[in-house]
């Protein structure tokens, strides 16, 4: 009998079968050994990416401390452009009945429970997000107030980003998020009854929300700490 050597082996089989059987080797070869690449990530039902509850605080207190900034660059610029840097137009003892519902003691804030707390804070920040489309609208029909209005629009801008982070923030922590307010109910808050009565409304509303991120960054200060 002939004998046939490996090489000779190969070169007698038809191509077509020397085809089929390197597509079997492989997959044996697969199955054995498996593969070495990075698994394919899976989405969360949620949609949100996976990140762990101390990650997600400290990014949400890095974009709240820019949301401050900003704020009070468009606190600052309102108040040159519309009192000349008057501060009696705006002293803390001038208050809006509307925003009374959003102010709390820091008592009151500290008694919250941590879901309560960040449900607490994403409400009100919505809320203000509301009232600061007011004042934007305000600057943009006075004369020579540009400048103040693309301020508070950037602002705006930036609370929509922190927003979107806690409801991430929310996600991770396996925290509910509150049903977002439709629209400000309060026809007397929307237009006051002169120009001079919404100067003073808009100032409230910039100085009060600053106040209020002042507020959110300390929190998730504390939160990250705790989470960490």
């Amino acid at each position: 009998m002939k004998n046939t050597s490996p090489s000779n082996f190969f070169s007698a089989v038809p191509s077509k079968y020397l085809g089929v059987m390197r597509i079997c080797t492989v997959l044996l070869v697969v199955g054995v050994l498996g593969t070495s690449g990075t698994p394919i990530p899976t989405t969360p039902a949620s949609g949100f990416p996976q990140e762990s509850p101390f990650d997600v605080l400290m990014n949400d207190r890095s974009i709240a401390d820019r949301l401050y900034r900003k704020a009070d660059e468009a606190y600052t610029t309102f108040f040159q452009d519309e009192f000349e840097g008057n501060s009696g137009y705006c002293a803390e003892q001038i208050t809006w009945d509307e925003l009374i519902s959003v102010r709390m003691t820091p008592l009151e804030w500290r008694n919250l429970g941590d879901e309560e707390r960040m449900q607490r804070m994403r409400s009100d920040l919505q809320i203000f997000g509301q009232y600061l489309e007011e004042v934007k609208l305000d600057e943009l029909d006075k004369e020579g107030h540009t400048d103040t209005a693309n301020k508070v629009d950037e602002t705006i801008h930036q609370l929509d980003t922190l927003m979107t982070a806690i409801d991430v923030t929310n996600n991770a922590l396996g925290f509910s998020s509150p049903t977002d307010t439709a629209e400000i109910q309060n026809i007397n808050f929307r237009d006051p009854f002169s120009e001079f009565a919404r100067s003073i409304r808009d100032c409230v509303v910039l100085r009060d929300f600053r106040v209020l991120v002042q507020r959110v960054h300390r929190d998730f200060t504390l939160l990250s700490q705790k989470y960490q």
